[in-house]
């Protein structure tokens, strides 16, 4: 279904659209900006070649690497926002808040998925309460701009 035929669908229709690509525009983008950053970080850390005292990770850069990858990963949900703007018929305010909620779902299951590394809690609490926030304030932002 492509942007004309959604939006000449039925208001039902139309609005499930509406959470289903939000949640999914703000999930996505987040976690590939938190992987991309995340990992780029280890490979620079773990490069051949460097010896073993130098490549040891610290916990403090890989915190505040990590901190500066969630605050990155916001323009996940802000560009999610704008598009539940853009698609919503009716219900704004109901599109936004199980957007959000569909979204901060599909972020907390991304991130407790089996990884290889531990994944600390307070990472995976912001994960949980950026898209709360975000989405809102994408949609407002949007909302104020157009």
């Amino acid at each position: 279904m492509n942007t004309q035929q959604l939006l000449a669908a039925p208001d039902s229709v139309r609005n499930s659209s509406t959470v289903l690509f939000g949640a999914m525009v703000s999930c996505g983008l987040s976690n590939a900006i938190v992987f991309a950053v995340t990992s780029g970080y280890f490979w620079l850390h773990n490069t051949p070649g460097v010896p073993a005292t130098a490549s040891d990770v610290s916990t403090l850069a890989f915190t505040l690497t990590l901190i500066g990858a969630h605050l990155l990963s916001l323009i996940g949900p802000l560009a999610g926002g704008g598009w539940v703007v853009k698609l919503s018929a009716s219900g704004l305010t109901r599109n936004t808040l199980l957007a959000s909620l569909f979204a901060a779902g599909l972020c907390v299951w991304v991130q407790r998925l089996p990884h290889d590394l531990p994944v600390p809690l307070w990472s995976s609490i912001a994960t949980l309460v950026l898209p709360l926030f975000a989405l809102p304030l994408g949609v407002w932002l949007y909302k104020r701009d157009h």
